[in-house]
């Protein structure tokens, strides 16, 4: 390619409106004594105007298009520049774009002449837009501005929060430390930052020891796979158990540490109160035996562990005989004493595994896992002697007595509660024959004649 000289042989002027029209730069001159103004085509096109639209212009053209407030900074800037306090004048200042934004631009100038009597004459200078880094600039400000406001927001919460806020990393070597720690893990953990800062691995013996290898577990999880370590354990601190949900995600580090950013909670209460609930969810209220739901449920897990295994188990249905009349005669106030002191006395008779449930208004049933026929049997008549010879405070006239019909588990049975079904026949036939008496299912019992 040869070389073109023409550029070189322009004049200096034309060489400078090439720079200028290279740089975007818009061009003004002004007579600070006369107010008269020279703008190039670019000075007008930043505010979205061809220069002809704007004509005659003059400083007032300036004033007309500048915001206020920048006004004003740019006139201390003026006079300083003209007394000489500046080698140039520089401003940053917004315009009224034509669609009714703001620009924003870069104003410099130079002083060039002065009057016989030393006062500013002519000042020349550049517009450069610089919207895009303003903007950016103002961006860069509000983000550090939330920073800020998280920063302190975040110092505040940890020093309320019921846990704590911490960095917590392991080293290639097995060497474990805690960078970072709020002041809450000495409620939680029993130890001081600068501790576990020094040797992380005493935090851990805060850990519950039957949840120790858990959390190791999952930890070794998370490094593993790089998701986050979540993670619901027991810390025990001055013989306190609490509990402690942690959240934190892993950083990988070059030399092959890793290190978690989280938090770990105390929801102690919050645990607390998901076992009311699911008291009250699965608890009969008046008498503390399971509710039909858990009874179900319970029934539920042994028909699944007889299809795996083979494991029987038994039921026996048990109903209050004559209820009703105690009912009309004493109140159902009298009613619930006795539905309550006949379900205590009946659990004080049943092994651990056992699970007594009230399914109905005034009938029971116990689920007796590994259980066959007769053990079955003798634990209804045990349970049926058992109520017959029970007092009620206050009503020592008071007799109740029970009928239980008993049933196995069936390997041929396709629901749970078939065995429901076997157990409630058997305990019909008893109210049959004249109640208070246990019978035990069979064959006959399920033919309706």
């Amino acid at each position: 390619m040869a070389f073109d000289s023409s550029y070189l042989q322009q004049d200096e002027a034309s060489r400078l409106k090439t720079i200028l029209e290279g740089t975007g730069a818009g061009t003004w001159e002004w007579n600070v004594q006369t107010g008269e103004t020279i703008f190039n085509g670019r000075w007008a096109e930043i505010i979205g105007y061809s220069l002809e639209e704007l004509q005659p212009t003059s400083i007032e053209t300036w004033m007309a298009f500048a915001h206020p407030d920048d006004l004003a900074v740019s006139d201390q800037r003026l006079n300083a520049h003209f007394r000489g306090d500046t080698e140039y004048y520089e401003c940053e200042a917004r315009m009224r774009h034509r669609d009714g934004h703001w620009v924003w631009v870069r104003d410099y100038g130079r002083l060039v002449s002065r009057t016989p009597e030393g006062e500013p004459e002519w000042i020349s200078g550049t517009h450069i837009e610089i919207s895009s880094s303003k903007h950016y600039e103002q961006k860069l400000e509000l983000i550090k501005a939330e920073q800020q406001q998280t920063i302190e927001h975040f110092e505040k919460m940890s020093s309320l929060l019921p846990g704590v806020i911490f960095q917590f990393e392991v080293r290639p070597d097995g060497t474990m430390s805690f960078p970072y720690a709020s002041a809450g893990i000495e409620r939680v953990y029993g130890v001081t930052p600068e501790q576990a800062k020094a040797d992380g691995s005493i935090v851990f013996n805060a850990i519950h020891p039957e949840d120790r290898k858990y959390v190791d577990q999952m930890i070794n999880l998370s490094r593993e796979s790089g998701e986050n370590w979540i993670c619901e354990y027991r810390v025990v601190n001055e013989g306190v158990t609490n509990w402690v949900l942690g959240r934190s995600k892993p950083e990988f580090k070059p030399d092959g540490t890793v290190l978690w950013h989280g938090a770990n909670l105390d929801i102690t209460s919050q645990k607390a109160l998901e076992e009311q609930l699911r008291q009250s969810s699965t608890t009969d209220d008046l008498t503390g035996t399971a509710n039909r739901r858990r009874f179900t449920e319970v029934l539920g897990w042994e028909f699944q562990r007889l299809k795996r295994n083979g494991a029987g188990y038994a039921v026996v249905l048990i109903d209050f005989d004559w209820f009703k009349k105690v009912n009309d005669r004493y109140g159902h106030h009298v009613g619930d004493l006795v539905l309550k002191e006949t379900a205590n006395r009946i659990k004080n008779e049943l092994r651990s595994g056992d699970t007594l449930g009230r399914i109905g208004g005034e009938e029971f049933a116990v689920l007796m896992p590994q259980s066959d026929e007769a053990s079955a049997r003798q634990l209804a008549e045990r349970l049926r002697q058992s109520v017959e010879e029970l007092e009620f405070v206050g009503f020592t006239e008071l007799r109740g007595t029970i009928t239980c019909g008993v049933a196995i588990s069936d390997k041929a049975d396709e629901k749970p509660s078939q065995i429901l079904v076997r157990a409630d026949q058997a305990m019909y036939r008893g109210k049959a024959q004249g109640r208070n008496q246990v019978v035990v299912f069979d064959q006959t019992l399920s033919d309706p004649g």
